[in-house]
């Protein structure tokens, strides 16, 4: 029996306890604080710079080509090195986090990452996060060979589930809220509205105007821009542009602002990041009690949709890739399977879902009016 060595197989299930692995104390003490806040600003932020609104009109990851897709993971790791001032690791990693190397992987997928031979034995951040789920995950794991399994062309393999992730020490349960993504929370009509001109003021006031009531983020608001700093401007022109049509737009960075909203209706503006468009006359609060049950009942429908769509066809894609691996294998024929490229079927998901989504909340509006089924 060897003394002062803990055997793998031997070892208790779940992350270990605080104590047993100083290092990846370490990195806890480091990532906590506020994890939930900030690392779900980092997801927010890294996904909305790839889909790139101001100049692409897209509005969600699924419109975007696969090397964007790819790109997002180094997008995501380059964010949480600025936010947390972090250089690179001593030995090889991505991060250098109080002397202690830690390699950060991202996935869309709640256990997708993607972990390298060079990993092995290091502490890695594993960030997830998926606006159609509506959820994000990220969590600490000291990576064994034991824990990983599978394998690719690049010799990446994948945390063993459940053994695995249950070894991984969460920041940020799995399960927890993803910050929004505005535009898929609205409906096509407005959101087509908003994207539709080609300047920044023109797609402010739509911005505004079709979403009174609905507490708006700095960050919304600059990825539907084109210039630096969007929301200077609405504190501007658009701003008084907007107010002799009889809307006030008001900022949680004022005190005056956050009362007049609450004398307005709405009682939750909060902090300078967030904005929200009032009608002067008060009457917004009735008029968003109208708009948001089909709003909301539509941007369900869309993800509940489009989920279904996609997984069918990864699905579909995953049995044609083991099937030709078997042929290839009968035969002795040795080349290589195209890896899985999704991003033109999803273009055509996301229009195909929206589409049956507007007709869903459609019939739903019309049955609820004539009080009688519509017939499918």
């Amino acid at each position: 029996m060897t003394v002062g060595r803990v055997r793998n197989d031997l070892a208790p299930p779940g992350p270990p306890p605080p104590g047993f692995d100083t290092e990846l104390d370490i990195a806890t003490a480091f990532f906590a604080p506020d994890a939930v806040d900030r690392m779900g600003a980092i997801i927010r932020k890294g996904t909305d710079e790839v889909i790139a609104t101001a100049r692409t009109r897209r509005w969600t990851l699924d419109q975007c080509n696969d090397q964007e897709k790819g790109y997002l993971g180094v997008n995501i790791e380059n964010i949480v090195r600025g936010e947390y001032d972090l250089g690179e690791g001593l030995v090889g990693m991505d991060f250098d986090v109080n002397g202690v190397d830690v390699d950060c992987k991202w996935s869309r997928n709640f256990g997708g990452w993607q972990i390298p031979p060079e990993a092995t034995g290091h502490l890695c951040l594993l960030v997830y996060g998926d606006d159609i789920a509506g959820d994000m995950a990220v969590g600490l794991l000291r990576v064994r060979e034991e824990i990983l399994v599978g394998g690719n062309r690049d010799a990446k393999r994948t945390v063993q589930s459940p053994g695995g992730i249950n070894e991984i020490r969460w920041l940020v349960q799995p399960g927890t809220p993803i910050p929004e993504n505005f535009l898929m929370s609205l409906r096509k009509q407005d959101r087509d509205a908003i994207l539709a001109p080609r300047g920044g003021d023109a797609r402010a006031r739509e911005l505004f105007i079709r979403c009174e009531g609905m507490i708006i983020y700095r960050h919304t608001i600059e990825s539907i821009g084109q210039q630096l700093d969007e929301a200077r401007r609405f504190r501007g022109e658009t701003r008084q542009q907007l107010l002799e049509e009889g809307f006030e737009v008001l900022n949680g960075h004022w005190k005056a602002d956050r009362q007049r909203a609450k004398d307005l209706g709405c009682p939750s503006l909060a902090n300078k990041a967030q904005w929200v468009c009032l009608r002067t006359d008060g009457s917004t609060p009735a008029r968003r009690a109208a708009l948001d049950p089909a709003r909301i009942a539509e941007a369900e429908a869309y993800r509940k949709l489009f989920s279904r769509q996609i997984t069918a066809e990864r699905r579909a894609k995953r049995q044609a890739r083991k099937a030709l691996k078997v042929a290839n294998a009968q035969m002795n024929v040795i080349h290589d399977v195209a890896p899985d490229e999704d991003a033109a079927y999803a273009v055509g998901a996301v229009a195909e879902a929206e589409t049956t989504a507007v007709r869903t909340v459609e019939q739903l509006e019309l049955e609820r009016l004539l009080g009688w089924t519509v017939p499918q």
